[in-house]
């Protein structure tokens, strides 16, 4: 089949922004150049829980085919209580629970709202599919999670029009990092795994962007194992190499994304002391953008002169990255078991830039780091090994030295390459 007509069903959609909307976007961006034809369906930005906006993106989709509906947001209510407009607290990666509204909202969304909060657009998602299916002549849909709710609409659809129906997991499912530790009724729990098992079993394929500790965990779950397949979050080359790479007078450590207290930020803090302790007027400075949690930027403040450009459109993200000496990312606490990757380490390693992940018994990320010969991933327990490596690193830097690496086959990471895996997925499962 040479032209596929695929309805792709995603939340997050330009003008969205985070990582969260970026794989998709990618993927209908290549799907529509390698002579394809990609149908989405997603929310109204109008009434849609999006926390960060990055109108740039939309540049990015134009000639894609694209319908939105309006959806039922039960967190466009939670920011208003919290601070008084309807999208200012929108929560993304961390579920409060300092105040007694904070835990009560945590826990009504934990227990009632099954699986996520963002399930109030499901009613309206599938009516429009419906009339999608009817008006084009549809070969596969596709589902992307979070929010997971979204792979109900799938299932339904399927029963329905009995399509192929590809199930895609950003992040794990039941295993998510934000669920765990929570207080939630057995009843809740329980269907939860529920929807989980409905979904894997009742799709044709699943795509995982995750480690093989997940995919071991899925087949656990699934009568058949053969349908787990991995596509990694990619990089963008054609925008990459068009932005010119710019270094500061300083010895320049970057992060960019979302820092929360639900990641493992406190080891990069003892680094910052252990240096502080032993070395005097570092020409070093952290530069970060996206989106912190004030306290921790306070934390780092105090150590290392602190940088905070805030939330940047993609393009400027990369510009960043691409000016750095020294990349740092922070995995999620409690993923250890999923194996979680950040979905930006391949740009990270695109830019040629050693890389230090803070995350404990990240195999998958390890794997990936192998492809740049200075970058490693940092355990807890190695604050001297990652102080002694950046010293080395800035000493090399201050006598002029200072070279990057960028890995010789990256470009089978490039959004192009992979969305060519994706196709040939596609293809032996409609043929």
């Amino acid at each position: 089949m040479d032209n596929l007509n695929i309805l792709i069903i995603t939340y997050y959609w330009p003008p969205s922004g985070g990582s969260g909307v970026q794989r998709w976007m990618f993927f209908a961006k290549y799907l529509k150049q390698l002579g394809h034809n990609p149908i989405v369906l997603t929310v109204d930005p109008k009434h849609a829980s999006y926390n960060l906006i990055d109108n740039s993106l939309t540049d990015q989709v134009k000639d894609i085919q694209t319908h939105r509906t309006y959806s039922l947001e039960i967190l466009k209510l939670y920011s208003l209580f919290k601070s008084g407009n309807r999208n200012k607290a929108i929560p993304q990666s961390y579920i409060s629970n300092q105040s007694f509204f904070d835990k009560l909202s945590s826990f009504i969304r934990l227990n009632f709202f099954i699986p996520d909060s963002r399930i109030g657009w499901n009613y309206f998602a599938f009516k429009k599919a419906k009339k999608l299916i009817g008006k084009n002549n549809i070969h596969c849909v596709i589902t992307t999670g979070p929010p997971h709710s979204t792979h109900l609409i799938g299932k339904k659809i399927t029963k329905k029009f009995k399509l192929k129906w590809i199930v895609d997991l950003r992040d794990p499912w039941a295993e998510i990092f934000y669920l765990k530790n929570k207080f939630r009724f057995k009843y809740a729990k329980n269907l939860n795994l529920k929807f989980e098992s409905d979904v894997f079993n009742g799709a044709d394929l699943i795509i995982t962007t995750v480690g093989n500790r997940y995919k071991d965990i899925i087949m656990g779950k699934l009568s058949n194992s053969k349908k787990i397949h991995k596509i990694y979050n990619g990089y963008d080359k054609s925008v990459y190499d068009k932005i010119k790479e710019i270094k500061p007078a300083s010895f320049n450590i970057v992060f960019t994304g979302i820092l929360s207290k639900n990641h493992n930020y406190q080891v990069f803090y003892d680094v910052l002391c252990y240096l502080n302790e032993r070395y005097k007027d570092l020409n070093m400075i952290f530069t970060f953008a996206g989106k912190i949690d004030k306290e921790i930027k306070k934390l780092y403040s105090e150590k290392i002169n602190f940088i905070d450009r805030g939330y940047v459109i993609h393009e400027k993200a990369i510009e960043i990255i691409k000016s750095s000496h020294l990349l740092i990312n922070f995995n999620y606490l409690n993923t250890e078991e999923t194996d979680m990757v950040s979905g930006k380490l391949i740009e990270y390693l695109a830019s040629g830039s050693p890389i230090i992940n803070f995350s404990n018994s990240a195999e998958e990320s390890k794997s990936l780091l192998k492809n740049s010969i200075k970058s490693f991933n940092a355990e807890s327990n190695e604050i001297t090994k990652v102080a002694n490596f950046i010293k080395e690193e800035y000493d090399c830097w201050l006598d002029g030295n200072y070279e990057k690496d960028i890995p010789k086959n990256i470009e089978s990471l490039s959004r192009e390459k992979l969305t060519n895996e994706l196709v040939e997925l596609i293809k032996n499962l409609v043929d």
